[in-house]
């Protein structure tokens, strides 16, 4: 079999030699600044630099991550350090931002771009999308299955990349804002609070508990870690070209541990011949950090068995349960189902008072004191808390892994040694020539600075020079064959040798460090090609006073917008469960509606569809444009090439693109796309900044729910109707309304949609209402309520107001109504409103 590349974390310098030295054959790694792992400790540039070199000289890659939303005043900088990690030598970068994508491909068109997970890359024609626009490889979402995944890598023309180990994320990548609204914690920024790690229930639309949640757990979003360690052969015949372990905020033991173990099994799955997971590498993998394991989306969606509902952190592994405690010695008794050592670390789950932790400092068994219990064996330990006995007890720290671990990246001799052949050819009275070649066929040669001279005692032999040449411990070589070609009888100085074998090993390092780097690019070069894109002038749309547009997911509703003021409709592509069908026949309906009233009907795509349900909705797709509607809203960019083939109509992209700055506006621009609706984590002032700055229409968001997650996993489904691995799901959510209820008591609203995937909206609705002053003034072309999962009341109620207030601004601006009042009138009876970020934003 083909050998995938095996991609490690690294979120610190140590990590970076664990993951080295453990058999990567490539690492990602982040800068200080414009990466989504915020919080590790990073690379600078000299450290990005000498990072780069360690990898090279030892035949490993380093992609470094710039994979966040980027600001118009950040655009420069960012380029410049992408300008910087391409001088150093890096072999790829991992990006989200559309916007630098273009810049990068104009400014630096040598670089090697990776599409982050981040771009939600779930489909062939998004992937295919991506290629085109220069992107080499694409990090795939993790949702996809095997089997979608090989679609993706054979027909998109693409490497791809899939994660195989590590923390899973409950939403699909880039498509979340549950930390930026809850927190002001953008995970587009690289600060993801990890709301989804809290306590949730699931509640019904009066907030009542609707499940046991003392036999279910409280964790309800909180996925366990992939291990897809069983599968490999399969993901290998999949094609995949890079398997990827999640890691970057993990310790450098971590990294090494699972690194060390999936080399391991990668060469000996692609060695052909059975294929097994042996029961100590199961075990050390569990043992390093695990929340329980799941194979995630690769063997189809797994429902309640994706999930750690009981816990969001570290199990660590079972090591039994309590037998029996004495109180006041403060001894437990424990039949162990693991081995134990002094130093370890272990955790007890109490039936009051959650979890008692702490290492063991000595172990008894039968009345005598040692340093070790095996499997099986009776231990005595002592433990503080309020423990009885039938309690589970957790080992949460193996002290001899942890030190097995810490001694491949603390060690100056190196695990991971490249193979030398070297040639000796010495001549009496001549110096001594060395030869060196690596497995790729570099080599260096160096001679000794005396001739070689008569043997008084030792003369030189081929026995003696291999243990000279051997001495390469704190290099990453190692002696692989020596070839002699020695006179009779002479000699030369130990330290000759010794002197002449450091020179060509340095030469030799030098070589492979340079092989990868490329010729630098000069920052004039850069700075001149930069300042021409950024100074780019382009048309600008002509701006108007803005259109007040309403996204509804029914019949009803869109009657409600056209006979409350709407001038635009767009009709939802995401039929939630909670809602009846829509016909073609109640859209062409809606269509006429629209027509006869002078407004503009827009329909829109689902935020996400893999291949297959692409294939489904195009049938039903083509019905809709039968009804000849104004254009059509796409809410990621796999549809754009679909669209193309299938219209000529106007296209215009949803919020879920993350247009973040006027660089992604101008991609977009280039892509045929006639509007675009700005990312909601933008402020007022950006928002003001981007459309005065626009070459096409842009839109904002002013009002509605807005979604925070769109998640494969279902918790509905899960909790309620009995979705796992291998049972299908009762469909609930056709029943009822559900929610999810925090533990601060706020309660947000849950959705399923056709494909049964949960979407999660915010425990308050936005509400610009009272910014609209300055939002007109900044003249958008669009400002959108967004009512999909809202009735014609509600529709009616919300398209008046602000109709209102517009309405004022264009004829009476000096005689507003009471702002503030209209307001408190139009959220009243709600759950509250926000603002968003419009004044607070996320950027740092």
């Amino acid at each position: 079999m083909r050998k995938p590349e095996l991609l490690a974390p690294a979120g610190s310098w140590d990590a970076l030699v664990a993951a080295v030295q453990n058999g990567a054959d490539a690492v990602y790694l982040g800068g200080r600044r414009f990466n989504a792992r915020h919080s590790a400790d990073n690379f600078d540039d000299d450290a990005l630099a000498r990072a780069v070199e360690y990898a090279h000289v030892r035949g490993v890659k380093i992609y470094v991550t710039v994979n966040i939303l980027l600001a118009d005043t950040e655009l420069r900088e960012a380029v410049r350090f992408l300008h910087t990690v391409y001088n150093a030598g890096a072999d790829a970068v991992i990006v989200q931002d559309l916007g630098l994508i273009r810049l990068a491909r104009r400014v630096i068109p040598e670089l090697e771009l990776h599409a982050s997970t981040q771009m939600t890359a779930h489909n062939v024609p998004g992937a295919a999308f991506l290629r085109e626009a220069g992107i080499s490889r694409v990090v795939l979402a993790r949702e996809l299955d095997l089997d979608s995944v090989r679609e993706i890598r054979k027909r998109a023309g693409v490497q791809v990349e899939t994660f195989v180990h590590g923390a899973l994320c409950v939403c699909y990548s880039g498509q979340c804002l549950m930390s930026s609204m809850i927190g002001g914690r953008s995970g587009n920024r690289g600060r993801c609070a990890q709301p989804c790690r809290l306590e949730y229930r699931l509640v019904d639309d009066r907030g009542k508990p609707v499940a046991d949640y003392e036999k279910v757990g409280d964790y309800l979003l909180s996925p366990r870690d992939l291990n897809i360690s069983p599968h490999i052969p399969e993901l290998i015949k999949a094609g995949i070209d890079s398997f990827k372990i999640e890691g970057r905020m993990r310790r450098p033991e971590y990294v090494a541990t699972v690194t060390r173990i999936y080399r391991s099994l990668i060469d000996r799955a692609a060695g052909g011949g059975e294929y097994d997971v042996s029961g100590e590498e199961v075990g050390q993998l569990a043992q390093i950090f695990n929340r329980d394991f799941t194979t995630g989306y690769f063997l189809g969606v797994p429902g309640r068995d994706l999930m750690s509902y009981k816990r969001p952190n570290n199990r660590g592994v079972r090591l039994g349960r309590v037998r029996s405690y004495n109180r006041e010695t403060m001894r437990a008794e424990i039949e162990l189902e693991a081995p134990l050592r002094v130093g370890d670390g272990v955790e007890v789950w109490v039936t009051r008072g959650g979890r008692v932790g702490t290492e063991i400092n000595q172990i008894f068994v039968g009345g005598k004191k040692t340093s070790f219990a095996g499997a099986g064996e009776v231990a005595v330990l002592s433990l503080d808390g309020h423990i009885r006995p039938g309690d589970r007890v957790f080992k949460t720290h193996d002290v001899q892994l942890m030190e097995s671990a810490v001694q491949t990246y603390s060690s100056s001799r190196e695990t991971r040694r490249i193979p030398l052949d070297f040639k000796v050819r010495a001549r009496l009275g001549e110096p001594m020539i060395l030869e060196a070649a690596d497995p790729q066929g570099v080599t260096a040669r160096a001679a000794t600075n005396t001739v070689t001279e008569i043997a008084q005692k030792r003369p030189l032999t081929e026995e003696f020079l291999t243990e000279q040449l051997d001495r390469l411990g704190n290099t990453p070589f190692g002696l692989n064959k020596l070839v002699c070609d020695l006179g009779d009888n002479i000699m030369i100085p130990v330290r000759e040798i010794n002197d002449v074998r450091r020179r060509v090993v340095e030469q030799l390092a030098a070589t492979r460090a340079a092989l990868r780097k490329p010729a630098p690019l000069s920052a004039a070069s850069i700075e001149n090609k930069l300042s021409v894109v950024l100074g780019e002038k382009e048309s600008e749309w002509s701006a108007q006073f803005p259109v007040l547009a309403v996204a509804v997911g029914g019949a009803p509703e869109v009657r409600a917008a056209v006979n409350s003021g709407a001038g635009l409709v767009y009709f939802s592509g995401d039929r939630f469960r909670s809602r009846s069908n829509v016909t073609a026949a109640e859209i062409q309906q809606a269509r006429r509606l629209c027509s006869d009233a002078g407004v503009e009907f827009y329909l829109t795509t689902p935020r996400i569809a893999h291949d297959r349900e692409i294939k489904q909705y195009l049938p039903f797709l083509k019905s809709l444009l039968a009804t000849e509607p104004d254009g059509i809203m796409i809410a990621s960019y796999g549809w754009l090439p679909i669209l193309r083939q299938l219209t000529g109509l106007p296209l215009v992209t949803d919020f879920s693109l993350n247009v973040f700055n006027r660089q992604s506006v101008t991609f977009l621009k280039e892509h045929e796309i006639e509007r675009v609706t700005l990312s909601t984590e933008l402020t007022g002032e950006q928002i003001k900044h981007l459309v005065d700055h626009s070459p096409v229409e842009t839109e904002v968001i002013v009002h509605g729910a807005l979604p925070l997650m769109v998640s494969r996993y279902c918790a509905v489904g899960s909790v309620l109707g009995g979705k796992g691995e291998d049972t299908t799901c009762s469909v609930r959510c056709r029943d009822a309304s559900f929610a999810l209820l925090d533990r601060k008591g706020v309660i947000f609203p849950v959705e399923t949609d056709q494909h049964c995937l949960m979407h999660i909206f915010n425990s308050r609705e936005l509400c610009l209402l009272d910014t609209l002053p300055y939002l007109v003034q900044a003249r958008p072309a669009v400002l959108r309520i967004e009512a999909r999962r809202d009735n014609e009341n509600y529709v009616a109620r919300t398209v008046k107001a602000y109709r209102q207030v517009l309405d004022s601004l264009r004829s009476y601006p000096d005689r507003l109504p009471d702002l503030q009042a209209m307001m408190q009138k139009l959220v009243e009876g709600g759950p509250g409103f926000t603002r968003g970020h419009y004044y607070r934003g996320v950027m740092d």
